[in-house]
């Protein structure tokens, strides 16, 4: 399962960075609802990555964060994913972590597990944001994976 994983997790920042291209020639970066939207998503991509190093969870109450902002976390949260995929085997998935906002009962899942809810959850709320594009009337982008499989799995390509 190792290699359908780091796969998924190759192609979740290539659709981000779609995204982020798609968003930025949209015109509407200022939009508040694609704004919370990304903000949640990216969120909680940072607080499965610190479940999964072991740290406190943070989650700072405030609004949600400027494009430029978005897009520079969205961006670092991918190259720490990408970095962990790279130690991944086995032992460290089967590995169980504790998810902190699922207190009663405790949520105890393997790290595979978690993983494979941020590329879920982050696929769920890509496909929202790019839904809202097209609401704009902005060009959204088909970020399946069979279309990054089709295009030879290209890495992300991030706007500046």
């Amino acid at each position: 399962m190792i290699g359908p994983l780091k796969e998924l997790l190759a192609h979740q920042a290539w659709a981000d960075a779609v995204f982020f291209h798609a968003w930025a020639a949209s015109g509407a970066q200022g939009d508040p609802e694609l704004r919370t939207r990304a903000d949640h998503q990216i969120a909680v991509q940072e607080a499965f990555l610190q479940v999964l190093k072991g740290d406190a969870v943070s989650a700072p109450d405030q609004p949600p964060p400027e494009f430029g902002v978005l897009k520079a976390r969205c961006r670092s949260a991918h190259e720490v994913l990408r970095a962990l995929g790279r130690g991944l085997d086995d032992a460290s998935l089967a590995r169980t972590v504790r998810v902190p906002w699922f207190p009663d009962p405790p949520c105890v899942i393997t790290v595979m597990e978690a993983l494979l809810q941020v590329c879920l959850h982050t696929q769920h709320h890509r496909g929202q944001n790019m839904a809202r594009l097209k609401a704009l009337g902005a060009a959204p982008k088909n970020v399946d994976f069979i279309i990054w499989l089709w295009k030879q799995k290209p890495e992300g390509r991030w706007p500046d």
